[in-house]
């Protein structure tokens, strides 16, 4: 029976991500304790079982903290194979020892970004809502704006940004300002660093904590994709997609064809490269995930649908590798210090994965 909590939760301490990982049962969730795993493979081991994350997304928000959303169809549609309906969202926690299910103060829709600063801090659009946990409790902060599309969580404050326009929240009021362009994806590293891209063209906007300035990135982009024989053709321009903003630089992926590409910013400045051969194609616009040594994990593919995933690396130096999942993942984070998560189906065993390759 799933366990479904409200109160307050502890996240404390260090988790020795260096030992060997192992699942139990326990109240039909998948523990990370001493017994044999069961499901995955010999890359990927299942920590969760949760159907509703077949589709789902995974968030790291501390070293032993993390959170989980997915959707389940409502109503008589459940019961029937391959039917769709009304969704209703799922969230679902861990505290470093187990996977909890928590209730969402929404009852429809699913759960779309998510941002957060650290355990006690998480944002998430969902249901027409913008909630927000605390660390003991989630709760409508407000309504969601009705062109919102995603957002940030960026020092003291929170951004949402929509149809040219953006609100901000300094932990008092929401304020809203008007935007020259439509943003796409964003990424912040702090109140005054934050990166949008450009949802109708190749541009990243940068905020210095003052004003937005562009970055027109067509001297950086492939000018026309790759030859190629396989079908589905993909963008005969370039798009871009994803970005991250850390520490090692400003990163973003993108395609054209069939054929990805990365961008990044670095202290040389901008720089360009095909990546096709390295990380496969990369369909679900998820952004690169930052290793903790200046390097970064890509969600890739072995197939040019982009449906067999593959676990593709690219470090510091710029040397890439890839390893097939075994299945298909639809989202990727990092534990700070430790394994990578991730949600999806690998075999017969959808929810929470646990990378257990080599660092």
């Amino acid at each position: 029976m799933l366990r479904v909590m409200s109160p307050p939760l502890v996240a404390a301490g260090l988790w020795p991500w260096w030992a060997v990982g192992v699942a139990a049962a326990v109240a039909g969730l998948w523990l990370w304790r001493a017994a044999p795993w069961a499901h995955g493979n010999d890359r990927w081991k299942l920590a969760a079982r949760l159907p509703s994350l077949t589709y789902g997304q995974v968030i790291a928000t501390g070293e032993r903290d993390a959170w989980a959303f997915g959707w389940e169809v409502l109503g008589l549609a459940a019961r029937l194979p391959m039917a769709d309906g009304p969704h209703r969202p799922t969230a679902f926690h861990w505290d470093g020892d187990r996977w909890t299910r928590i209730e969402l103060p929404v009852g429809r829709g699913e759960v779309g970004p998510v941002a957060a600063s650290g355990p006690s801090d998480v944002w998430a659009l969902a249901g027409g809502s913008v909630l927000h946990w605390d660390g003991r409790v989630w709760t409508i902060a407000r309504e969601a704006p009705a062109t919102a599309w995603t957002l940030a969580v960026a020092g003291d404050d929170v951004w949402i940004f929509g149809d040219s326009k953006a609100w901000r929240y300094d932990r008092e009021i929401w304020s809203e300002s008007g935007l020259s362009f439509r943003t796409l994806r964003v990424s912040a590293r702090s109140a005054s660093d934050i990166w949008a891209l450009d949802a109708d063209g190749p541009f990243v906007h940068h905020f210095d904590g003052r004003t937005w300035n562009g970055v027109d990135l067509s001297p950086y982009l492939p000018k026309a994709p790759p030859p190629s024989d396989e079908v589905p053709p993909g963008p005969l321009t370039p798009m871009v997609r994803a970005i991250t903003a850390d520490r090692s630089g400003v990163w973003i992926t993108g395609e054209i064809g069939v054929s990805s590409f990365l961008l990044f910013l670095t202290d040389s400045g901008w720089h360009g490269e095909s990546i096709s051969a390295q990380a496969g194609r990369m369909v679900r616009d998820l952004p690169p995930v930052p290793d903790g040594r200046n390097g970064h994990w890509f969600l890739g593919s072995v197939d040019v649908n982009g449906i067999d995933s593959a676990l593709a690396h690219r470090d510091h130096s710029g040397r890439w590798t890839r390893v097939p999942a075994g299945g298909e993942l639809t989202s990727l984070s990092a534990v700070p210090g430790g394994p990578l998560l991730a949600t999806g189906v690998i075999g017969r065993a959808a929810g929470v994965f646990r990378n257990i390759g080599p660092p």
